[in-house]
């Protein structure tokens, strides 16, 4: 739910958001307000499902975002409602008609869905050997950096890193002043080729395992790379896309079975279409 085109998020600052409260507390409790409305624990979960016990800066403010968002919907309702926004009759004929078609679309859900077994492994397995040739993982480089905006001070850790002996980590940790590089001591993690700046990537496909380079300008700085490790391309294993396969099964599996099922209604109950006045929309039949 979002509200991006309508101003009154900036109003938000009159909410009560017990935000320490997310992912610890007992009981029930209130979690946010916006005047007399109230989201309490089991709203959020209801929600958005249970949060971890130990939920990340970046989850939290998800749900303080989601909170908010949804506080001001229904605000929104709450105004509507007592203003009998919803006894208007252009209004009431759109909620009938949402209201039919929810009914329409959960019902032919549940009379197409797959049985619970299905996929079996055999067609699981079949699925990802057909699958093989679109399943490949990029060549990829394991890399640690040091970074730094002077030419110079770049020359002369390089010339510190190609030391017999040289500490790469300890110097990345010294030098680096990309702060994540200095979090990491210089490693990079696994990066894929091709993702990488054009200058980084030139040097990076010609380094050796263990080899450091020499100073590469980017536009930005100066980066010295080691090689750490390299993979070449790969055909992903089935263990790590086999949920993907699944839900691409059962919806393909769903789809056939709902274009099955329209056939045979249509089949028991034949269409017809009074061709003559629909040729002549603007007869009332008099």
């Amino acid at each position: 739910m979002k509200f991006n085109r309508y101003s009154i998020l900036l109003l938000c600052a009159s909410m009560s958001l017990a935000v320490d409260a997310f992912a610890a507390g007992n009981g029930d409790e209130i979690l946010a307000r916006m005047g007399a409305i109230e989201i309490k624990r089991s709203d959020m979960e209801r929600l958005l499902g249970k949060v971890p016990a130990k939920a990340t800066p970046e989850q939290i403010r998800a749900i303080n975002q989601a909170l908010r968002t949804e506080l001001i919907r229904r605000t929104l309702l709450d105004e509507a409602t007592r203003a009998a926004w919803d006894k208007k009759p252009e209004v009431r004929q759109q909620i009938d008609a949402a209201r039919e078609q929810v009914i329409v679309s959960t019902y032919i859900n549940q009379q197409v869905r797959p049985a619970a077994d299905y996929p079996t492994q055999a067609d699981v397995q079949a699925a990802y050997e057909a699958s093989k040739s679109q399943l490949v993982r990029s060549p990829q480089v394991h890399l640690a950096q040091i970074y730094t905006k002077d030419a110079a001070q770049a020359d002369e850790v390089a010339k510190k890193a190609h030391e017999k002996g040289a500490d790469f980590s300890q110097l990345s940790t010294q030098y680096s002043q990309h702060a994540e590089s200095v979090r990491n001591k210089g490693d990079m993690g696994w990066l894929v080729v091709e993702n990488l700046t054009p200058e980084i990537r030139a040097v990076a496909e010609k380094l050796n395992t263990g080899e450091v380079s020499k100073p590469i300008k980017v536009a930005d700085g100066w980066h010295v790379l080691k090689l750490i490790e390299r993979k070449g391309a790969e055909t992903i294993p089935l263990a790590e896309v086999r949920e993907r396969l699944v839900q691409s099964l059962r919806l393909k599996r769903a789809q056939e079975n709902e274009q099955r099922y329209l056939d045979q209604l249509v089949s028991r109950t034949p269409i017809t279409v009074n061709e003559i006045a629909l040729s002549n929309p603007g007869s009332s039949g008099k």
